[in-house]
């Protein structure tokens, strides 16, 4: 009988051990970009996505979806986020926004498995935040692809504007 306690208690700290360590080494959205600088409430408007759930809501032909990109190690897209928030706080948005944070996806193997599974080039983008916006199982249009009819409309003085991308997302793409 002891030995089953001894057992069971040491199969019971075995789990309790590895789900403390999951929990502890899974970063957070806030916590990884707030260390990086940018100025956003632990309750902020991004909801973070992983590229298979992306691949995921492509499956699904009739769901058309936005998603913000960006990485927290380059100083403007931390200047995005912050001024995404802010917007966001300005105009009272309660809702959220798709954001899959690519710090640790720029490697060659994650941005080929990327390209293949969601059909975006993340190599393309430049330092600031990115924006996909996914049609019916398909890219629509790619705010890295500077030239674009598409994109064209959110450029103020040459430069796209992040704001009015995620103005545009908040009235046609907010997340259910």
């Amino acid at each position: 009988m002891k030995k089953i306690v001894a057992y069971l208690s040491a199969f019971i700290l075995i789990i309790v051990g590895t789900l403390s360590l999951s929990s502890c080494s899974k970063k957070s959205f806030y916590s990884e970009w707030n260390k990086a600088g940018a100025n956003i409430e632990k309750d902020n408007m991004f909801e973070t996505i992983t590229v298979d759930e992306i691949e995921s809501k492509l499956g699904n032909k009739e769901e058309s979806f936005a998603v913000f990109f960006g990485s927290s190690n380059d100083s403007q897209s931390v200047k995005d986020v912050s001024a995404m928030q802010y917007t966001a706080d300005v105009k009272n948005y309660e809702g959220k926004v798709y954001f899959l944070t690519t710090t640790k996806l720029k490697t060659q193997s994650k941005m080929k498995e990327i390209k293949e599974k969601i059909k975006v080039d993340i190599s393309d983008m430049d330092a600031s935040v990115q924006c996909v916006l996914f049609e019916k199982g398909k890219v629509e249009f790619n705010t890295s692809k500077k030239d674009s009819d598409e994109v064209k409309k959110f450029k103020i003085d040459e430069e796209i504007s992040i704001i009015a991308v995620l103005e545009y997302v908040i009235e046609y793409y907010p997340v259910k």
